[in-house]
């Protein structure tokens, strides 16, 4: 049976990021290994993994890949759930639905706080791309404000969830990759693309 990879993603930036990372290990794995199709759908904001994601695991992808093994790959940020102390959402019955729904498998990552502390790992590349000195210093309480202040003195704005693939070429994923490695080994192991 052939194998589907469905990413649920908050936004268009995680969009993006999730894009650039699953053709960095399609590069780096051969061609026999990565026999995996993989689609990506932007749920557009982390209150939306209940019912929208589900929805679009149900009438889209289930229909698309009807003689597929279907794992669904849960990215969300942590930074919503750290500030309220009693959050809307809950992982384990998303979870549960999801296989009561047919999901082979069900993966959740997190980037802790948010994906904007993921892209800081490569802060060289981020300085590069906004044309700033080497010793710029990132500041802020997290990494949306490091970042949207790094934008700022680039004289640039940084908008979260929007499309960033410009920004994005500019990021080493290989430093980031490093980083990341336990957060998304999961996935790596769902793609047979351990390298």
């Amino acid at each position: 049976m052939n194998k589907c990879v469905v990413l649920f993603v908050e936004g268009e930036t995680e969009v993006c990021f999730y894009k650039k990372l699953i053709d960095y290990l399609r590069n780096k794995c051969s061609s026999k290994q990565f026999d995996v199709c993989c689609e990506i759908k932007n749920v557009k904001g982390v209150g939306n993994f209940k019912k929208d994601a589900l929805r679009k695991f149900d009438k889209d992808i289930k229909k698309k890949y009807n003689k597929h093994s279907i794992c669904a790959v849960l990215c969300s940020d942590t930074d919503v759930f750290e500030i309220s102390p009693r959050p809307a959402l809950k992982w384990d019955e998303v979870i549960k639905d999801f296989y009561d729904s047919g999901a082979k498998n069900v993966i959740h990552i997190e980037a802790y706080h948010s994906i904007e502390d993921w892209f800081l790992y490569d802060l060289e590349g981020i300085l590069t791309y906004l044309h700033l000195p080497k010793t710029t210093k990132a500041k802020g309480s997290n990494g949306y404000e490091k970042l949207t202040g790094l934008f700022k003195q680039g004289k640039k704005i940084y908008y979260k969830g929007t499309k960033c693939t410009d920004f994005l070429e500019q990021l080493n994923m290989d430093i980031i990759y490093k980083r990341i490695y336990k957060n998304i080994l999961p996935l790596i192991e769902e793609l047979d693309c351990n390298f």
